[in-house]
């Protein structure tokens, strides 16, 4: 057997790949990994050359915005379950925004499959759970070399493509593991790191769930499986912290929860609403998308809660987030870009300890440092869309710019690296959701979001804004009075005065409480005094 690789799209994402297997009798194999942007089969293909499948790592457009058009030679696409449903909501609504070409080519082609599915004889592929993203999957590719067609366990090789991926669990979907019940031979890397996702996570979680709390109407944008996975996140952890609050899910996300099956407690997907009001609500979480407020519900819904000083805006972004508008609402952004960090790479390549690392989804200086990072495998970064061979004659290859004795040096590090690798169980390779989440395991952090999340708090809270005032001439809760007259005050105050709003949210009777709707420089445990001055009123 023969192996060659070829990158399909170096200078637009570098996520897609061209995987060709050639047998000692001539039989040829054309597999394509992803389908990103300008990934073009027709001028990487040879004439006589055919597409046999596509590998569809998750549903994220950057994977797939080529794919309808470069489906051919009746190839099937080979995606986890949980994608290829995501994929038959994506794909139609994505096509309004996007040119896809005719997404119903790529729908009639999606096949799912979460068992060893064959390709050629003596060329078979599986999924594996990656983390991510909801249904986000890499794939085992497992080739016989002797070509005899049955299970040969000495000639049988391993290529481990993961795909973005993390070895967090999303939203129950199991991470990417690093212990199989077979060796890795060669692992395809995607390289994309964020070292700070759990920081972001947890501060998000903390101030959505802080607004929510004293009463704020939140509104959270987030693209669609963000926003399923972070309903997923806010349900399971408001009922660990025994909140009662309601998270309204919807759009698209919400359309991905029902067609995915979850149920999570707090959680309701809205699919469609006719007013906004009918999804906002005091107290209530509503999350909604795209992530930038300029289209869909997401403008929908900041422009029902913009002139409210006390709502909040929540942006989850994978890049820089900007809310896009001025407004009265106070705005958050929060950069939830779902990648593993750079000490779990090196983790990743010291516990599967392969023969070979394709590097991925990275080009020019970052493609560069990935190649000189590893020193226990032949690490591929190449910056070009040349065809490399990678394993030939029984042997994995060694590039060519590395001369022999560096070759034979990494050989022997390599197996080093192999009885030096921690030892654990075998990894499960099914790519079905788990049906509990586990919050630890997904980064969140709950014992950070015990303390200002306190039961005895929240009762206080529950009474103030639910019991009316007892003389009966007024329906109005005490806090609602005094908010409205805090606010007269501060209409009144000389613009020259700096001043802080704040939310009463208890009547006094299980003590007094306030929540700062502005920034503040306090921390925790400080002892402040609050004055409200009434010398430069206005007369």
């Amino acid at each position: 057997m023969r192996v060659d690789y070829q990158h399909a799209n170096i200078t637009a994402g570098n996520e897609s790949t061209v995987l060709r297997f050639t047998a000692a009798d001539g039989t040829h194999a054309c597999i394509l990994v992803d389908s990103g942007d300008d990934v073009d089969l027709g001028s990487l293909l040879e004439d006589d050359e055919y597409l046999n499948a596509v590998l569809l790592t998750h549903s994220h457009i950057d994977h797939y915005r080529s794919l309808a058009r470069n489906v051919r030679h009746s190839a099937p696409i080979y995606t986890s379950k949980a994608t290829a449903t995501i994929l038959e909501h994506a794909l139609p609504e994505a096509e309004q925004d996007n040119d896809l070409g005719d997404v119903s080519v790529a729908l009639e082609a999606l096949e799912p499959i979460d068992e060893w599915t064959s390709i050629l004889n003596g060329l078979e592929v599986r999924p594996v759970s990656v983390g991510h993203t909801p249904g986000g999957s890499g794939f085992v590719i497992r080739f016989d070399d002797e070509n005899t067609g049955g299970s040969v366990p000495d000639g049988e090789q391993h290529i481990l493509v993961t795909g973005d991926f993390t070895t967090r669990p999303c939203a129950g979907f199991p991470g990417l593991g690093t212990s199989y019940p077979f060796d890795v031979d060669c692992l395809l890397l995607n390289v994309p790191t964020n070292d700070s996702y759990s920081t972001a996570l947890n501060e998000s979680l903390r101030t959505v769930l802080e607004r929510a709390y004293t009463g704020s109407r939140v509104v959270v944008a987030a693209s669609s499986l963000t926003g399923l996975h972070y309903a997923t996140l806010l349900g399971r952890s408001t009922a660990a912290l025994d909140l009662d609050l309601p998270i309204r899910l919807v759009g698209q996300a919400a359309k991905l929860y029902t067609a995915l099956d979850y149920d999570v407690p707090g959680v309701q997907p809205t699919p469609v609403f006719d007013r906004p009001d009918a999804v906002l609500e005091r107290g209530g979480i509503t999350i909604a998308g795209p992530e930038t407020p300029t289209t869909g519900s997401t403008e929908r819904l900041l422009r029902a809660i913009a002139d409210d000083p006390a709502a909040a805006f929540v942006q989850l972004t994978a890049g820089s987030g900007n809310s896009g508008s001025d407004t009265r609402c106070t705005t958050h952004s929060f950069r939830l870009s779902n990648h593993p960090s750079l000490e779990t790479i090196d983790d990743v390549v010291r516990s599967t300890a392969p023969r070979a690392v394709v590097v991925k989804h990275a080009t020019g200086a970052t493609l560069n440092r990935f190649q000189r990072r590893f020193d226990r495998c032949f690490v591929w970064g190449t910056n070009d869309a040349d065809v490399h061979r990678l394993y030939e004659n029984g042997t994995w290859q060694a590039p060519g710019w590395i001369t022999e004795s560096a070759a034979t040096r990494i050989r022997r590090r390599r197996w080093e690296a192999v009885r030096e690798r921690p030892l654990g169980g075998p990894t499960r390779l099914s790519t079905e959701r788990q049906q509990s989440i586990d919050l630890e395991a997904e980064g969140v952090d709950l014992e950070a979001l015990e303390e200002p999340f306190s039961r005895d708090i929240s009762e206080s809270y529950a009474r103030a804004v639910s019991e009316p005032e007892s003389d009966g001439q007024d329906e109005r809760s005490l806090e609602d009075e005094l908010l409205a007259r805090l606010e007269s005050i501060e209409t009144k105050l000389d613009a020259s005065e700096e001043t802080v709003t704040a939310r009463v949210l208890s009547d006094g009777r299980d003590g007094q409480f306030l929540h700062l709707l502005d920034p503040a420089a306090i921390d925790a445990g400080d002892v402040v005094e609050i004055t409200i001055k009434s010398r430069s009123l206005e007369q």
